[in-house]
Parts: structure tokens; C-alpha cells; sequence
């Protein structure tokens, strides 16, 4: 080559280099995986797309597809699909193992359902049974190195012919779940892969890097799917727990993503915030386990860290609830390139070297899964019998729970036999405090049983903790966010053979003597009534709420409906009096309600059905905001609710449209939490004109603080006690200011029972899901702080120290007017992450039942 050409040549490659940060070279197979030999017959993830793995994220479809061929030319792997998203995508999982394991999966799955049982643990032959390994990836859809690594990995093992893949294939049966969130996962790839250039752009301002709301993070209906792994909301969810009960694996692993300059994070995690129900045992593994990860990395230059960040405390993560089944559950998080390259202050991180960390750490994963096998096997052995143990030395030996909703206990019921957790009808009265539970209506849940740890954290309360930092929640308390009667047992018989092991069947529908019809009254403790109204609703039926309690012949007898019942006249009713009773029958089958035939319009000597306070109710049309500014989970969980819960169709304001549309079609808006500080005066004055028409403006968390600010309501916010504000290090300042924080903790209230917001409940003392710390002073009006954080208001959770006086009597839900209009401010979430059922039925009354309040009753700014 001339010297002339060398030097042109030898400055292209300059011009190349200083590019650098603007065009990564495509990647070979060996960046990704070990040299060894491969079978020929098994293609590439590249052979088969088309290109190389992190040239282009993978679409879900892509994936899916390549998983099958993988099914159909390898005897090491049986794909099943376990569950359906809500955009239909299937979740898949792919049985990797030896062709002799595979055959023989059904034993070995027998094998390690008899080492997850106490009674039978001992009896099992570890000697020669082959661990199981969860190996899932992307739970969140924009933390895609995770899904795109899980193709060469499954390739690794489907081709892969060297002697350590054999053993590995031998001694283990590995279950890759390749997608944990496939409308997630599809979100982001359109996103990134529509933002692609040829020549990459690694500028963090670039729109590549800054997704469109809702972002890929979440599922369809803008969840965070990796805390749903206790709560069961989502089909996503339920699928996975089956298939986790089927297999009882002895080590689990979560692939996530965390902001671009970060390096690598595995566990264990922080050692002071690790749930104390988790056996010490496992934090030891743990650590043993991350050796191999950090040999690992280190062969590759990785940057990585330890015990720092992330906690293992809540048992609704998918690396935390393994750690209650004696399964060791491991988080792994990459540095995002959040798209196909982008700069950080570690220098650029590309898409590639992100799935080269994912792949890395999943055969490290399976290295020390076939390195302690011995060990993990004997711990699964152990795990309940110890757990047992030590179970039995605390003072609470179970919980009794019931409610007179059956559709409430049938959905609680649902979520205990998911999780595989022993449940008893009680076959005796008893009494407990305030509380009454009668037989074959109240059901025990003994902690000595098969998941005594999941059983505890379904009930327990906690107060206490050894950290002040929580990564997420510290209280979950199920039988509290349902607003069961619930008491714990300090002494506990159970008859066996009355073990609920299906879920409960209720018989919905007309109930009693059909001959002469009236009217038709329905109770208001029943989780489907709102559902039911408004499906009556929509036939053009008109549905009335009686105000005050009724005394009603009922057959023969004389029953006590109280305020809130439903109730619905034959007579002057869109439909023929004839066609109403097959309509009332077939809709209250269809919703698990029990409808009353009432013979006449006359209470015993209480109000009648034509009284004053028998008001009718006004169908909701309903709007809430959502858009760039708007918490996407917040909006989610109106979406979600509304869609699935009540069936009732609402409709999407955009947030930055808001001032350009027609609101007349609604007689209802919901806010959920964000931001609305980019709504100036035109949208606030819109905004107020139409409450004043006589609307319904529901406001929740910090829309309720955005409401007060802009003065469309009277709510004077408490100052916090900042009584310690002595000196401190500058090295806590971490620890200190963390410690401020309410992440997530029951608050208890005293709620108005009287109130039309609380229709329906027979009990005052509610509770609620207390994020954040900002608190409320009551209304001026007496009447309109219908629920106040009692005295005593911590339930379960942790609570910073010196703010209980800003809480205690402090507004937890307020009602207030603006001209013919009514505000609704709820200072917290009440449908928290879909499970809430104290919030969501107080919600629902919001809805429904806000036109009847009483305007003597509300906070007027005027």
C-alpha cells in the first residue's frame, strides 16, 4: 500500500475512533459466550433474526419465535406457555435441561414438592436429584438486556458442547423465563428500536433515551409487575406463582436494569434490610453464590458492587418471595444504556456490554447452582422444618379471619390457595375482642403449615425495625388492605378435614318469594355493588340509594338494610315490570349479589322506598387524566379498576390536551397523582367552571396537594416536627435523610360511618396505604373530614420519628364544594397497587354516591 494510502487509511480510522461514542462495531458470538464448540444443527440467535443480539432490541414476538425453534431442533428444551398477558402476548418458559431430565421432569418435579414438605423432606434422595433453577428476565419492559441476554443463554445450553454444559444440563433443570413483561417488553422495543440511527447517538438528551409516556416499564395497564408477586392483581402474576408452586426451585433470579451511571449490582443486598423472616441461612448462600458472579465479572473488567442499595425486605418482589419457599431469590441490576448507546460518567455504555454483564451472571448463576447443589438441596430439605421451629416459639400461632361480603372472602381465599397457604373453615363461635366469627363463616390460617412464611406476612403487623430505609413498602398487611375482621390466635385447633382447597362458590341472584315485586333492595357491604349499578344503569334502569337504615319484610320475617342499600323499583322503569325480575336474577348471578324482592314500598316503621332519602342515583361518565406528567402507576390503577373491577368504560383525558376539550360529556374527572404544574391559569379556571356546574373533581395524593395550592379547595397543609435537627455526619446523610421517608406504611382512621363515602362498611376503624408525609388539617366544616388518622393510626410500618403529632386527627379523605359542584380529596392512593379493597370500595362510593351528599356537609371556599 503507498504511503499516501496508508495515511488516508490510518486517519479513517482515527476519524472511526473519535466517532467512537457514535458507532459500536457489531459484536461475534465469543463477546457474549464461551468459545467452545456448538451444535451446528441449533442456529444463532443472529442465524435466525437476521442480526446480531444487541444490534436491534428484540420484539417480543422475535423472541418467542426463536424460543420455539430452539423447542423444536434441541431435546434439552420443552417450551410451555404458563399465562397470557393482557394484550395476549403468551409468557413462555423454557424447561432447559438434560434429554434424560426432561423425560423424567414430572418425577423430579414430585421429588421437590416432597423437599418443599416438612412431613416429607427427610424421606427424599438428594444424592442424585437435580437442582432447579429460575432463571427470569425483564419483568420491567424497558430493562431490555435482560430478555435480549436470555436468547444467547438458552442458546449456550440448547448448542453448547462442552463438558461444563453437560454437567450443568445434568445436575439441573433450569426454567428460563425469558420475559417476565411482554407488553412491557414490546412497548420499549418499538420505542428504541423506531429511534435508531445508523450511526448511533449516545448524547443522553437524545429522544432515543426519553421514551413517550407511559414508558415500557409497566404492563398494559401501567403496573409495576415486580410487586405483584404477593399481591396476585394481574394474570401475568398468577400464571407465574403456579408454575413456581409446580417446580419449588431452589434458587430464583431477577435480571433488571438501573440508571446509566451505576456499574452492576448483585446480592446480597443491604444487610441491615433483609426481612427477619428470612432464614440467615439464606443470606449466606446468597453471598456464597455471589462469588461465582463476581469471578465471573472480573474475567470480563466488569465494575460491579455488593450490599449496597437494594434491600431484601418486601415479599412481593420477584427476588424476595422465593426467599419465604426456601428458595434462594437473587436481584441482579445492569446499568441501562436505555436504548443502543449512551454515555455515563463510566464511559459509554452500549447495548451489547450490558447483555454481555446479563449473560455473564446467568452462567455464572448456573455455576454455582451446580457448585452447591449439595448445599441447596440440604437447605430447601431443611427450610421447613426450621422455619417451623422457630415459628413456634413466638407467642401468635395463627389468624382467624372472616367478613360478611362472601365475594370479599372468596377473592382473599383465591389468593391464599394461590400461594399454596393452608386455610380452615373454623367449626366453632367464637369471640375476640369486638369481634365475633361464626362457624362455617370465619376461617383459621395456622402458621405451623406448608408456607408458614407466607402465611405470617399475609397477617402480621410489624412496628419494629432494624433498618430506617426501605426500598419499597415496609407494610403490606393483606387482611387490613381487604378490611377483614381478622385477630390473631394464641392457641389454635383446626379440623383437617375441613381444609378449603377450592375456591369458595357463591349463589348471586333474586333470592325469596318472586310472586309480587315491589321493589328490589340490595345490601351495600357486597364488593360487586357498584359493578351491579352501573350495569343497571346502563339499561336505563333507575337505581336509588336509601340515606337512612330500613326495616323491610322479608318473606316472613323482618330484615335491617343499612344506609346505602340499593335499591331498585319495578314500576316507571325503562323496561317491562315483567322483564325486570330475569334481568335483576341473571345480573346478580353474573356479579356473586344477593337480591331482596321487597312485597311493598313500606319500611317497618322506617322510611319508605319513595321517601326523601331514597334519592336516585346519577349514572357516572367519567374522565381522568393521564400523559407526560401524570404517575403512570396512579393512572394505571384508575384504568385497571374502572376496566376490570366495575366494567365501566372512562375515558383518557390527555394532560397537555386538557384545555382544548369538550368536558361537557362528563359528569365526573379524576386526577391521579403527578405533576400538574404545567397547567396555568386556563386549564384551573376550565377546571373550577365545570365543578361549578354541579360535577364531581375526585383528586388523589398529590393532585389533592396541586387542588389546595391553586385554591380549588380550603386544605391547610400540618408542618411537620423537625425537632431532630441536631448536626450530623456527613457520611449518614444517606442513612438520615432516608429515614425521613414513608415509603409505604398502614395508617388506621375513624371514618363516618354515617357518610355516604363510607356506605357499605360496618366498621369505623379502616385502614389506608400512607405514602409520603404530607398531612392535612380537618376542614372548617365539621361535617366534611368524614375520615381522620385516629390516635393510635400506625397499623403496620415504619414511621420517622417525632412526626406523630402532625398525624394523629389529621384529614385522611375530605369533601368540599365549588359552586353547584363537589371536590372529593383523597390525600393518599386508595386503589394502591390494585388490592386495596378498603380504598377501592371508598372509591367506588366517591363515584357513585357524590351528588347525594349533603352540600350542608361539604368545605366551601366561597
Amino acid at each position: 500500500m503507498p504511503t499516501s494510502s496508508k495515511v488516508f487509511y490510518f486517519l479513517i480510522l482515527i476519524l472511526l475512533s473519535y466517532n467512537g461514542l457514535s458507532q459500536i462495531d457489531k459484536k461475534p458470538l465469543s463477546y457474549y459466550l464461551p468459545d467452545i464448540t456448538y451444535d451446528e444443527k441449533i442456529p444463532t440467535p443472529e442465524q435466525y433474526l437476521g442480526y446480531q443480539i444487541g444490534d436491534w432490541h428484540v420484539t417480543h414476538d422475535q423472541l418467542v419465535a426463536y424460543f420455539k425453534v430452539l423447542d423444536m431442533l434441541s431435546d434439552r428444551i420443552e417450551i410451555a406457555e404458563y399465562a397470557r398477558s393482557h394484550e395476549n402476548r403468551p409468557l413462555i418458559v423454557a424447561m432447559i435441561s438434560s434429554p434424560e431430565n426432561l423425560k423424567n421432569k414430572d418425577n423430579i418435579k414430585k421429588q421437590h414438592s416432597a423437599l418443599a414438605n416438612s412431613d416429607t423432606a427427610g424421606s427424599v434422595n438428594i444424592s442424585n436429584l437435580p437442582a432447579v433453577l429460575w432463571q427470569g428476565y425483564t419483568i420491567h419492559g424497558n430493562e431490555p438486556s435482560g430478555n435480549n441476554a436470555s436468547l444467547l443463554v438458552a442458546y449456550y445450553l440448547a448448542a453448547g458442547q462442552s463438558q461444563e454444559v453437560k454437567n450443568i444440563l445434568n445436575n439441573t433443570v433450569i426454567l428460563m423465563d425469558p420475559c417476565l413483561n411482554p407488553d412491557g417488553s414490546q412497548r420499549f422495543s418499538t420505542w428504541v428500536n423506531s429511534h435508531k440511527s445508523q450511526h448511533l447517538v449516545s448524547d443522553p438528551s437524545s429522544r432515543e433515551f426519553s421514551e413517550v409516556w407511559p414508558g415500557g416499564r409497566y404492563n398494559h395497564y401501567w403496573f409495576d409487575m415486580n410487586r405483584d408477586w404477593l399481591l396476585l392483581v394481574h394474570p401475568e402474576s398468577r400464571g407465574r406463582i403456579q408454575l413456581f408452586h409446580e417446580w419449588h426451585p431452589n434458587v430464583l433470579t431477577d435480571h433488571h436494569e438501573m440508571g446509566t451511571n451505576s456499574t452492576f449490582f448483585f446480592q446480597p443486598g443491604i444487610p441491615s434490610s433483609n426481612n427477619p423472616n428470612t432464614p440467615s441461612e439464606n443470606f449466606i448462600l446468597t453471598e456464597e453464590i455471589g462469588k461465582y458472579h463476581a469471578k465471573a465479572l472480573d474475567s470480563i473488567g466488569s465494575l460491579y458492587f455488593t450490599k449496597a442499595s437494594f434491600d431484601d425486605f418486601y415479599y412481593g418482589k420477584g427476588s424476595t418471595y422465593p426467599d419465604a419457599l426456601g428458595c434462594i431469590g437473587i436481584l441482579f441490576e445492569q446499568a441501562s444504556s436505555r436504548g443502543h448507546l449512551q454515555e455515563s460518567v463510566n464511559g459509554p455504555v452500549s447495548f451489547p456490554f450490558t447483555i454481555r454483564n446479563q449473560v455473564n451472571t446467568s452462567l455464572s448463576t448456573q455455576r454455582a447452582v451446580l457448585g452447591l447443589k449439595e448445599r441447596l438441596l440440604t437447605y430447601k430439605q431443611t427450610f421447613h422444618k426450621k422455619v417451623l421451629e422457630k415459628i413456634s416459639s413466638i407467642p401468635i400461632k395463627g389468624y382467624i379471619f372472616a367478613d360478611r361480603d362472601e365475594a370479599k372472602i372468596q377473592h382473599f381465599l383465591n389468593i391464599l390457595l394461590q400461594h399454596k397457604v393452608d386455610v380452615y373453615k373454623n367449626e366453632q363461635n367464637l369471640q375476640i375482642n369486638e369481634n365475633k366469627f361464626e362457624k362455617g363463616k370465619s376461617y383459621i390460617v395456622p402458621l405451623a403449615q406448608a408456607q408458614p412464611i407466607l402465611a405470617k406476612t399475609i397477617f402480621e403487623v410489624v412496628q419494629s425495625f432494624q433498618d430506617s430505609s426501605f426500598y419499597d413498602v415496609s407494610g403490606w398487611t393483606l387482611s387490613h388492605a381487604f378490611g377483614l375482621k381478622c385477630e390473631p390466635l394464641t392457641t389454635i385447633s383446626v379440623n383437617r378435614n375441613l381444609k378449603v382447597t377450592s375456591p369458595l362458590q357463591i349463589s348471586g341472584g333474586v333470592t325469596g318469594d318472586t310472586k309480587e315485586i315491589y321493589s328490589f333492595i340490595i345490601e351495600p357491604e357486597q364488593r360487586h355493588i357498584h359493578k351491579t349499578v352501573y350495569e343497571l344503569q346502563k339499561l336505563e334502569l333507575i337505581v336509588r340509594i336509601a340515606q337512612s337504615g330500613m326495616e323491610v319484610k322479608i318473606g316472613n320475617s323482618v330484615k335491617v338494610f343499612p344506609k346505602g342499600s340499593i335499591i331498585i323499583p319495578v314500576q316507571n322503569q325503562s323496561v317491562k315490570a315483567s322483564d325486570i325480575i330475569g334481568i335483576m336474577n341473571e345480573i346478580g348471578k353474573r356479579n356473586d349479589i344477593i337480591i331482596h324482592p321487597m312485597a311493598g314500598g313500606n319500611g317497618t316503621n322506617t322510611i319508605t322506598v319513595g321517601h326523601p332519602l331514597v334519592s336516585p342515583l346519577e349514572k357516572p361518565e367519567i374522565a381522568y387524566i393521564v400523559g407526560s406528567g401524570i404517575n403512570p402507576q396512579s393512572a394505571g390503577e384508575i384504568w385497571h379498576h374502572l376496566d376490570l373491577n366495575l366494567h365501566l368504560p372512562a375515558t383518557m383525558l390527555e394532560h397537555t390536551r386538557f384545555r382544548s376539550t369538550n368536558l361537557k360529556r362528563y359528569n365526573t374527572i379524576i386526577l391521579p397523582e403527578g405533576s400538574y404544574n404545567t397547567w396555568g391559569e386556563s386549564e384551573i379556571n376550565k377546571l373550577r367552571d365545570w365543578c361549578q356546574q354541579g360535577n364531581t373533581l375526585i383528586t388523589i395524593g398529590s393532585a389533592t396537594e396541586w387542588a389546595a395550592d391553586k385554591k380549588l379547595v380550603v386544605l391547610n397543609q400540618r408542618k411537620i416536627d423537625k425537632k431532630n435537627a441536631e448536626s450530623g455526619k456527613y457520611e449518614n446523610a444517606d442513612r438520615d435523610i432516608d429515614a425521613k421517608v414513608i415509603g409505604g406504611s398502614i395508617f388506621g382512621v375513624d371514618a363516618d360511618l354515617s357518610h355516604p363515602l363510607f356506605y357499605g362498611f360496618d366498621d369505623n376503624k379502616l385502614s389506608l396505604m400512607k405514602t409520603g408525609t404530607k398531612f392535612y388539617e380537618p376542614t372548617n366544616n365539621k361535617y366534611a373530614s368524614p375520615a381522620k388518622y385516629r390516635d393510635d393510626f400506625l397499623v403496620s410500618g415504619y414511621l420517622p420519628k417525632g412526626i406523630s403529632s402532625s398525624i394523629r386527627k389529621g384529614a385522611a379523605i375530605t369533601v368540599h364544594g365549588i359552586g353547584a359542584g363537589k371536590v372529593i380529596c383523597f390525600q393518599d392512593n386508595p386503589l394502591f397497587r390494585g388490592y386495596w379493597l378498603v380504598g377501592q370500595k371508598i372509591f367506588n362510593n366517591a363515584l357513585f354516591y357524590s351528588k347525594v351528599i349533603d352540600r350542608r356537609t361539604i368545605e366551601s371556599g366561597e
